[in-house]
């Protein structure tokens, strides 16, 4: 029996919709997107659970593609586990124990760099976070082995946070790599010693220079658009852009409360959650890509955090962007005028519901240029400012809310 297809009006709009969706919705389900080198996967969202395999000489020239250690024989822990209650960040992380006969080190291996390659007598910082019954000290060692038959770059941990049994510790140390190079090639974190501690890992990285605890700047102008049904949420890239990051979007279903935050230094993928804040409150990642904006389904009263991220996954303040329905939402908890707009010397801004406990503006490039918590009748002078358009922000106790003006 013969089917027949009926080309219809419905059936192209179907089609194209769907053709719309594949080509512009984010799908970073899989790989880490973002930094300088995001194929060693280091939040480790892309891994497969289970026991990992070893990596040495025989593997010469060999790009490896998923996490190793150095030897399985001396490993008596080597495992990648899918359990968000063991991980930072995300849902994955992978454990390592030195076998207590085998001496020497163990080292754990991130993947291969391909593109970009690490470069020889360049150097890099190696960051983490690691978790343990005890400090491993100096028995952990990060660095960096250009290949597999010749000796890496790999030195003493430096505690960035205060070690804490049982919680994570972010951890880092500078090195220069050597002088040869082949395809097989990895960032470490090498144990060593008598040391035979239970060591788990998250939020592995990798960058160029010396170690960053600098977040950049904020992103600014915050847009929203609903298309018949496709969310549009935009924003402008921070004074300064971000450092060879990008952005991370975290998405909520009611008002995030200021302290609802990804981990500072976590490595996710769309789709991770994280609970942090106050309000048991989850929110979900959006997006992560270096685009100042993305598409979506359109959901009412959906939230969104923006965060710039730089190499060192460095985190700034959020911008908050929402959808049209919760903008007039937020308008009515202030009940909120703000007059006259286009304005040549101050702006009067008037909330009913909510006292103003700060206004500040900032400029296209997400500079504040002007802020004021003594308000004179809730007015704010701009005399002083050049004209075009600026971003007002407006705090009330947890609440706060961007209104674009225009400077004459």
């Amino acid at each position: 029996m013969k089917t027949k297809l009926l080309f219809t009006t419905q059936n192209f709009k179907t089609l194209y919709s769907l053709l719309v969706f594949c080509l512009c919705f984010n799908f970073a389900w899989t790989q880490q997107v973002i930094g300088e080198f995001p194929e060693i996967d280091g939040g480790l969202e892309a891994q497969t659970a289970g026991t990992i395999g070893n990596a040495g000489s025989a593997e010469a020239g060999t790009p490896q593609v998923e996490w190793t250690v150095s030897s399985s024989s001396r490993a008596a822990v080597r495992e990648i586990e899918n359990d968000a209650a063991k991980a930072r960040s995300g849902t994955f992380s992978v454990s390592m124990q030195l076998l207590a006969s085998a001496g020497d080190n163990l080292r754990l291996q991130s993947i291969s760099t391909t593109s970009p390659t690490f470069q020889v007598s360049t150097e890099y910082t190696i960051q983490f976070f690691y978790k343990a019954d005890s400090n491993p000290g100096d028995d952990l060692d990060p660095g960096i082995y250009l290949n597999n038959t010749t000796g890496g770059s790999a030195g003493n941990k430096i505690d960035a946070t205060t070690f804490v049994a049982g919680s994570y510790t972010k951890a880092y140390a500078t090195r220069t790599t050597g002088a040869i190079f082949n395809a097989s090639n990895w960032a470490v974190a090498r144990m060593s010693g008598s040391n035979e501690t239970l060591v788990t890992f998250d939020d592995f990285v990798v960058y160029a220079g010396a170690y960053d605890a600098t977040a950049p700047n904020d992103p600014t102008g915050p847009t929203y658009a609903n298309n018949a049904g496709t969310a549009t949420i935009g924003w402008a890239a921070p004074a300064g852009g971000v450092d060879g990051g990008g952005y991370v979007v975290f998405r909520y279903s009611s008002m995030p409360n200021a302290d609802n935050d990804p981990n500072q230094n976590g490595i996710y993928k769309v789709g991770n959650t994280t609970t942090n804040g106050t309000g048991g409150l989850t929110g979900t990642v959006a997006h992560i890509g270096t685009a100042t904006s993305f598409m979506e389904p359109y959901v009412s009263g959906t939230y969104y955090k923006v965060y710039a991220v730089d190499k060192a996954f460095n985190y700034s303040n959020e911008l908050e962007i929402s959808d049209a329905t919760l903008s007039i939402a937020q308008n009515k908890m202030f009940d909120l005028k703000v007059y006259p707009n286009p304005a040549k010397n101050y702006i009067v801004i008037e909330s009913q519901k909510n006292p103003i406990s700060k206004i500040e503006v900032f400029d296209v490039l997400g500079k504040s240029v002007t802020s004021q918590t003594q308000l004179s009748n809730d007015n704010i002078d701009i005399s002083n400012l050049s004209r075009g358009m600026y971003f007002l922000k407006i705090y009330s106790d947890k609440l706060s809310i961007t209104k674009k003006i225009i400077k004459e």
